[in-house]
């Protein structure tokens, strides 16, 4: 996703005055992102205590580095790529302790994750696409996000959902569409309308 020249000024003039060790401009960003990067770090943990602390070593780790901030490179992105470092050394720490696999195994599964992994940029956007969708889920009653849930992400068909909930097809085609007819309104209207919403599968 490419950044206007607005939004890219905003992000160096912020960059510039932590580089000169603005507390508050500081505070405001670790406020402003803190959620966003627990979630992005649980991506990889799996574990929410956990991740909270990786953001605080993240934040610390930027703060204590300011001076080398460069005030022309994307700001969100030097800081994302510090909490995705700190996520894999965590996976990678845990790794020993694991019984079940080998150093070795457990090794070559991190690097291979690391070398998967779409560019910073990329999650973050992935990352603020699902928050946006969670945010629809929350506005909508919790038996009919459990139906789209069922569908969408356990790939169940009405019927089997249907036979799950004690419910009738029709009731489960109905709560689909709310959901589908909320995310299509709610992402059409965002500046992420380039997302398709299909379908379920009946």
């Amino acid at each position: 996703m490419k950044l206007d020249n607005d939004i890219l000024e905003r992000m160096r003039e912020i960059t510039l005055a932590i580089k000169a060790g603005s507390s508050d401009v500081f505070r405001s960003v670790y406020r402003a992102e803190y959620n966003n990067l627990v979630f992005f770090v649980n991506s990889y943990t799996k574990n929410r205590l956990d991740a909270e602390d990786l953001v605080q070593e993240t934040m610390l780790a930027m703060w204590e580095n300011r001076e080398s901030l460069d005030p022309d490179r994307n700001f969100r992105s030097y800081l994302y790529t510090i909490a995705r470092n700190k996520s894999l050394n965590y996976l990678r720490d845990n790794a020993k302790r694991l019984k079940d696999s080998s150093l070795e195994e457990s090794e070559n599964y991190i690097s291979s994750l690391a070398l998967s992994s779409p560019s910073v940029e990329e999650e973050i956007n992935a990352l603020e696409l699902q928050e946006f969708i969670e945010r629809i889920y929350l506005s909508l009653p919790e038996k009919v996000v459990n139906t789209f849930r069922m569908s969408r992400h356990d790939g169940l068909t009405y019927s089997e959902i249907a036979e799950k909930l004690g419910i009738t097809t029709k009731v489960v085609e109905y709560h689909i569409s709310i959901t589908l007819k909320a995310l299509r309104l709610r992402l059409g209207t965002s500046s992420k309308n380039s997302y398709a919403v299909h379908p379920a599968k009946k």
